[in-house]
């Protein structure tokens, strides 16, 4: 019981009001360095991801005297034969990023072609292909030709399915990238559906060519794009990750020219990168 000379403690109207006012500042001033430090992570592994792709190209070049995988068709031969693969460029990469026994259970028992359509195999999601700032599928995941993935090829490094052979003399690494894998983009992120559509799985310096269709505007990538347009593109503030030739991997701002873009994507062209890269 208390008495009269005690009095209740408590908070009054005033000091819950401040105590509030207080907790919604602190609050404010909390969640925007949070989603930016989520936004600097997802970048982070988005170039971590880049970097695992862009050595496992030089470990599957080394394996195969030079010769790079194409964009999509057979490799490393280019016909259907046992023992050889058939994909996107991705699809030839498995063995490279400790997907060795995704491949292998990909060969299809008649033809003991390695194929992207058997076993499952197109509809892998596998963690190194998706940036985590990727929203344009709901849960990650597309299924189609191993489509589920944000990073796009350049066309005119790895070239088309087997057209003209490929001339695959010409396309050993590191030998046809005469204008130096250090200024040659290799991959770009991109966003696994445009337009609620498979994104292209490969890009050129233009813009993207995508299967069904070619586009030539002179364009290079969009950065946080509100309409998902089939190019390369990035969820991330200020600019766009490519992994290069060398190995490394750089944020590209998004101020970079349409010229710079172009020269950074030409593998053999003479052209030289502007004072903007």
């Amino acid at each position: 019981m208390i008495s009269s000379g005690q009095k209740r403690r408590g908070f009054t109207l005033v000091q819950l009001l401040v105590s509030l006012a207080i907790f919604a500042f602190l609050t404010g001033i909390a969640l925007p360095a949070i989603q930016k430090n989520r936004q600097a992570a997802d970048r982070m592994k988005c170039s971590n991801n880049l970097k695992q792709i862009i050595i496992a190209i030089h470990n599957c070049a080394d394996t195969h005297e030079g010769i790079l995988p194409p964009l999509v068709g057979h490799y490393p031969k280019p016909t259907e034969e046992k023992d050889n693969g058939y994909g996107t460029i991705l699809f030839h990469l498995l063995p490279f990023i400790e997907q060795d026994e995704l491949y292998k259970k990909s060969q299809d028992d008649d033809t003991k072609v390695y194929s992207v359509w058997n076993s499952g195999t197109y509809s892998a999601r596998i963690k190194a292909y998706v940036c985590p700032a990727d929203d344009s599928t709901k849960d990650g995941l597309f299924e189609g030709w191993l489509a589920t993935t944000s990073y796009a090829a350049s066309f005119e490094v790895f070239g088309d399915a087997e057209a003209e052979t490929r001339l695959q003399a010409i396309h050993r690494f590191p030998a046809f990238i005469t204008d130096g894998t250090s200024n040659t983009i290799f991959f770009a992120e991109r966003y696994q559906l445009c337009n609620g559509e498979p994104n292209g799985w490969g890009f050129t310096g233009d813009s993207v060519r995508a299967p069904g269709f070619n586009l030539y505007d002179p364009t290079h990538f969009q950065v946080s794009p509100t309409a998902k347009e089939c190019e390369p593109q990035s969820a991330h503030e200020g600019g766009i990750n490519v992994g290069l030739g060398d190995g490394s991997v750089r944020f590209v701002s998004e101020k970079l020219s349409w010229e710079t873009w172009r020269a950074a994507c030409t593998p053999n062209a003479g052209d030289l990168l502007g004072n903007d890269w």
